[in-house]
């Protein structure tokens, strides 16, 4: 058993020195490791919510690289229609178009005085982009490649 003197001042204004004798009911380092069980407590928390704000951010940052694979796909599939547009005036489009990354679909509508609205769905894996636009085809002589002007183009969300 281990002792320890404890200088007591009592009411008279005396001091008496008095042995204080250390039970198992109060160990001597339970302060310390309280200490120490509250602060890996509080530090398994921190690196608990850093895993999570990190898979968070992975799964972010995946959905970004689909949805960009997804817009070049669109994007290079509304370059095609307007060559095959260049080279015949008549095209209405593919329903199903494959490509490296993807597919998309491209649907031409004759919009009247050589106008045409082609709207593209590009696709990669479960991610969807769509891009509409606005062209002018103008006939050339027969052999010769018809010019193409985009009037308008946008990015569609519906």
């Amino acid at each position: 058993m281990e002792y320890r003197i404890l200088n007591i001042e009592n009411r008279s204004g005396s001091k008496k020195l008095q042995a204080n004798k250390l039970t198992p009911e109060h160990p001597v380092g339970f302060s310390a490791l309280l200490t120490v069980l509250i602060i890996g407590v509080v530090a398994l928390t921190m690196a608990t919510s850093a895993s999570l704000l990190g898979l968070g951010e992975l799964e972010l940052g995946y959905t970004y690289q689909k949805g960009g694979e997804a817009f070049s796909v669109a994007d290079g599939c509304l370059e095609e229609a307007m060559r095959r547009l260049r080279l015949d005036a008549g095209y209405t489009g593919s329903p199903s178009f494959p490509v490296v990354n993807g597919s998309c679909t491209i649907s031409v509508v004759d919009l009247g005085g050589n106008q045409r609205r082609l709207t593209i769905l590009g696709q990669s894996g479960s991610y969807y982009k769509k891009i509409q636009a606005v062209i002018t085809v103008v006939a050339q002589i027969p052999g010769s490649l018809n010019i193409v002007t985009i009037n308008s183009w946008e990015e569609r969300s519906d």
